[in-house]
């Protein structure tokens, strides 16, 4: 009788860990990279389906623009900028929009919503997943291709003012940045105001990635 406890009890165990295993193995997918190279280039482009093995484009086209400001604002609810109570929160915005001399859509953003796994889905297109979450406080370099590296390999000064979480991801792709950590802000709009209206002023700045 003890023995066939001391089987079946053994056996909950095993049911349990493997249950456990599989669990976790589901909900901490560890991401799969490719065997290929893992920066694209123009060549890489894919072929236009009439046109048998011709690519897209031969040559990248001509930027519309010198410079390029990026702002993301981290946690912006869509109706204080397209809701009723937009014109007040976000004048200049909101004029934008009603003229038309933006685009604007409302995405929708699945958990994880943290700081790192957002950023990467931002610049690599993929889909973060809740491993990510772990990852978030202490952010490896981002090997993937991604815009800032495309950016940089272009031949692209980029500059770079607000979460450390930037420059953790793409250590070596700034040429001037200063990270604000997310979790202890002090007399952030000022200080970071005076660094961004003096870097526009510069020329020689071509592409600016700012949050």
């Amino acid at each position: 009788m003890k023995v066939r406890s001391s089987v079946f009890a053994s056996f909950i165990l095993i049911f349990e860990v493997v249950g456990i295993a599989l669990f976790l193995r589901g909900f901490f997918p560890v991401p799969v990279k490719s065997s290929f190279s893992s920066k694209s280039s123009l060549s890489d482009q894919p072929k236009e389906p009439l046109a048998g093995d011709a690519p897209n484009s031969s040559r990248l086209p001509q930027p519309l623009f010198k410079r390029v400001v990026i702002m993301l604002v981290d946690a912006l609810r869509e109706d204080f900028v397209l809701g009723p109570s937009g014109r007040m929160y976000m004048p200049y915005t909101r004029h934008l929009v009603e003229k038309g001399s933006s685009q604007s859509f409302v995405a929708k953003a699945r958990p994880p919503t943290v700081t790192m796994p957002r950023i990467k889905a931002l610049t690599t297109g993929s889909i973060p997943g809740f491993i990510d979450v772990v990852m978030n406080l202490n952010s490896p370099a981002l090997l993937e291709d991604n815009l800032i590296w495309q950016a940089k390999t272009a031949g692209k000064r980029i500059v770079f003012y607000g979460d450390d979480t930037w420059v953790r991801l793409f250590p070596k792709h700034f040429m001037e940045y200063d990270g604000t950590t997310s979790f202890f802000v002090s007399d952030y709009t000022e200080k970071k105001a005076m660094k961004v209206k003096s870097s526009l002023n510069q020329e020689n700045k071509k592409l600016k990635k700012l949050q």
